[in-house]
């Protein structure tokens, strides 16, 4: 168990997550910048640098929205200093980040670097804060009064080493020894210290990884301790002894870099056998977090605080953003599918789940969700046998769904 100490530990981790690298995941762009509350209809977000892909596609169509058109603007940070910035109503006083309306630039994609622009006088507190681990990973106490709690899509978390190297698998007793005790672990090749790539304390892919494996408190995981998801990335691409590095990534960051880098099979405990994230190493479809095969992965957690009696302009804002997020009907409808944007960016939202857990690292149990959308998440990320439906062309059996006729 996390000792009250380890809590205040991680609670306490304020620095929020550097943007020093122009990758994919990487810094703002460097032009003059603009005032984030001169911007368009802001929503304020903090949230863990594994989302920035997500946000970076969902706020390039919110900018485009005819119906509602919205500006994201965010900040990078641990997933327990996301919460706490909620809890606290810390505010944001460093430069933020945006994606441009296709208006300001046509040419721009989720995949360049976002714009940067300059915060409000006294700092921007956040309408929306993201956890990419059950909240419980970081603060066992009870969610405050004036909180909201949305549960998102589930986000995978992996290990990853340099594509020189020739592992293909690793098990969870194996991992266990290579990041509870390092070199004294005795698990070749990765037995040196100096190339196991992990995050800091406040951070959920090591929070994720932490409690799958056992290696807790979270101050005991060996090895080199970065703030960000692009520093893991850079050590890894940079690494000159490949067959010894290995590091951890949630799988929306894992996916920009797959023509790089090489995904670890994990054989989790009971397990008699190792699984990718996807169906193979190559395939998008999440299949096997899909039906509970493999178990390293969390839910997106979004919070926000609760609405006035009158919710004002930016509270409404904000909900809107977390209901495209976590799948809910919406009003005005966007002018895109927003569950298709989650799709795209390696998420699988609850309507693709088979399985669930209730807690960070816990048992897996079925799951049925209430609207399943199989057929859609499978033909937006690898193909579906499934038979096509629209007003005219109803289908035979189950529910008309996005084109696809879904079981329920």
């Amino acid at each position: 168990m996390r000792s009250r100490f380890d809590s205040l530990v991680i609670r306490g981790a304020l620095a929020l997550g550097a943007l020093a690298i122009a990758l994919v995941i990487g810094a703002g762009d460097a032009r003059a910048q603009v005032a984030c509350d001169s911007l368009p209809n802001p929503v304020y977000m903090q949230i863990g640098d594994t989302q920035q892909p997500l946000i970076k596609e969902l706020g390039r169509a919110l900018r485009d929205n005819t119906p509602n058109p919205i500006t994201i603007v965010y900040v990078t940070s641990g997933s327990c200093t996301n919460i706490t910035a909620v809890y606290d109503n810390t505010p944001i006083t460093m430069n933020m980040l945006y994606a441009p309306s296709t208006a300001e630039d046509p040419n721009w994609t989720p995949a360049m670097p976002a714009r940067s622009c300059t915060a409000p006088a006294g700092g921007a507190i956040p309408d929306i804060g993201n956890s990419n681990v059950f909240i419980s990973a970081c603060d066992p106490s009870p969610v405050p009064a004036n909180v909201d709690v949305f549960s998102g899509p589930v986000q995978a978390y992996v290990l990853a080493v340099p594509e020189a190297s020739t592992q293909t698998a690793i098990t969870a007793e194996e991992a266990y020894f290579v990041f509870g005790f390092g070199p004294a672990g005795m698990i070749a090749p990765w037995d040196d210290l100096t190339k196991l790539e992990g995050r800091t304390n406040s951070k959920s892919t090591l929070l994720s990884w932490a409690y799958n494996l056992g290696v807790l408190p979270v101050t005991k995981w060996k090895g080199n301790r970065h703030d960000g998801s692009n520093m893991v990335v850079q050590a890894l691409l940079d690494s000159t002894t490949p067959e010894k590095s290995i590091g951890i990534l949630g799988v929306e960051v894992y996916d920009q870099y797959r023509n790089q880098l090489d995904v670890l099979a994990f054989r989790g405990y009971g397990q008699w056998a190792a699984y990718y994230p996807d169906s193979t190493a190559s395939a998008l479809d999440k299949k096997n977090v899909r039906d509970g095969h493999y178990t390293v992965w969390s839910p997106t957690i979004y919070l926000t605080r609760k609405p006035d009696p009158t919710p004002t302009a930016a509270q409404v804002r904000a909900r809107y953003v977390v209901d495209l997020i976590i799948g809910r009907s919406t009003t005005p409808a966007p002018n895109f599918n927003a569950t298709a944007v989650v799709m795209h960016n390696g998420l699988v939202p609850d309507c693709a789940m088979k399985v669930q857990r209730s807690s960070e690292g816990g048992n897996l149990s079925l799951y049925e969700p209430p609207e399943d959308c199989t057929c859609y998440y499978d033909s937006q990320t690898s193909s579906t046998s499934c038979a096509t439906c629209s007003a005219s062309n109803p289908c035979a059996s189950g529910v008309c769904r996005n084109g696809y006729c879904e079981v329920r």
